[in-house]
């Protein structure tokens, strides 16, 4: 390479600066152009930050790893979203793009000067050597990564475990193994079944896509839930998590066996990583069963953590502003999870005038959308009570309070 590539990243810090523009002024506020500014700056983004990641490349070498691309791509957009929903400003479609945009700024001038660096380092000499770095890095095992498939086996078995049988899963002991099922394993062994030799990928692509394809699984997975009676629930998703691992790992186990023991993957570092997890998780789960069997709760229940969801679908704090006259839709959500069926009956009131009062009955793990019309009255403030009740008790068991600002 006889000079730093440098086209690229101008095109895109380019492009950056004039979504930027356009979503500050809003010179052309419709919904096509705002999804066709997404769009550009969702390509941006991922491009910019796989750059980052891989600075020795130019455009040539980095379109080549297109899943990579777009796994970095749906990354940055998920966090970015994540990030905003619970800030100040909230979700806003604009400041999303506001927000990528700037992010590819400043990882674009990031990989530039990265560049440059490499280039006058020697860039040649330096990519010469890298494989043999990532090759001591994924020495090989006389068993060619079996073991630690065998310690994902059991860990995905473990965490089935945690989640299902009483008393583990009274306790927040599948907290534990639990941030891996969703942030690496199912990603990992998904991978290994696609690309089950050393060198399929390097290691930094093979750790990036694992990351992003486990965030991606769980995503569909909550995605899934949220269209049943059984609502969006963290052990749920980690059980079918841990049932997706212990499948691929199986698989990935069956399919290493058809290869030669010098071609199979195996990253050393990372064997022994799992290996002390999983010591510790079941040192973890042993002694916590133990505990929890030999000195049980004092009221003798076993469903004492259990309880109900009950919240206001699609409100963002506790105040709603409203214009006088106009009429208006709340929606209640209730959520059973005490582990058998609940008698409810809610009541929505505004003062002393009741909107809405009813009976339900739900069983365990169902859902019920409560929708609650009314027609804003004169201008003021005023409070609007939604309470629960869990009969045949009158002592109210949850209750959820708006402020209404009414202009």
């Amino acid at each position: 390479m006889k000079k730093a590539p440098s086209k690229d990243l101008v095109l895109f810090l380019v492009l950056s600066i004039l979504i930027v523009v356009f979503t500050s002024i809003k010179l052309i506020d419709n919904f096509i152009m705002d999804i066709t500014l997404f769009i550009l700056i969702f390509v941006s983004s991922g491009y910019s930050l796989i750059a980052v990641l891989y600075p020795e490349e130019n455009h040539k070498g980095l379109l080549k790893k297109p899943l990579l691309f777009l796994e970095l791509s749906v990354f940055l957009t998920v966090l970015v979203s994540v990030i905003l929903k619970y800030s100040s400003l909230g979700l806003q479609f604009r400041d999303l793009i506001l927000i990528l945009s700037l992010t590819t700024i400043v990882l674009t001038i990031t990989t530039y000067v990265l560049r440059t660096n490499q280039f006058k380092a020697n860039l040649g000499e330096e990519k010469h050597a890298e494989p043999v770095t990532t090759s001591e890095m994924l020495t090989f095992t006389s068993k060619g990564g079996l073991p630690y498939l065998t310690a994902l086996t059991i860990l995905s078995l473990l965490m089935i475990i945690t989640v299902i049988v009483p008393p583990l899963n009274k306790t927040a002991l599948w907290m534990v193994p639990g941030s891996l099922f969703i942030c690496f394993i199912p990603g990992y062994l998904l991978l290994a079944i696609m690309f089950p030799k050393n060198d399929d990928l390097e290691l930094i692509e093979r750790l990036a896509l694992a990351g992003g394809a486990s965030l991606i699984l769980t995503s569909l997975v909550g995605l899934t839930f949220n269209y049943t009676s059984w609502s969006i629930r963290l052990e749920l998703i980690l059980i079918v998590l841990a049932v997706f691992s212990l499948l691929f790992s199986l698989i990935t186990i069956f399919r290493m066996k058809k290869l030669p023991s010098e071609m199979r993957l195996s990253i050393p570092k990372l064997e022994k990583i799992l290996t002390i997890f999983l010591i510790l998780c079941i040192i973890l789960t042993i002694g916590t069963a133990g505990y929890t069997l030999i000195k049980p709760s004092g009221n003798g229940t076993t469903d004492k953590n259990n309880t109900t969801d009950f919240y206001i679908k699609g409100i963002d704090g506790n105040t709603l502003n409203l214009s006088s006259g106009t009429k208006n839709n709340i929606t209640a959500v209730i959520v059973n999870q005490e582990g058998r069926a609940i008698n409810y009956s809610i009541l929505v009131r505004v003062n002393t005038t009741i909107l809405k009062q009813d009976n339900i009955t739900l069983q365990n793990n169902q859902k019920i959308e409560i929708p609650v019309d009314f027609t804003a009255g004169t201008p003021g403030q005023r409070k609007i009570e939604f309470i629960l009740y869990k009969l045949p008790s009158d002592k109210p068991y949850k209750t959820r309070d708006l402020l209404m600002n009414i202009n």
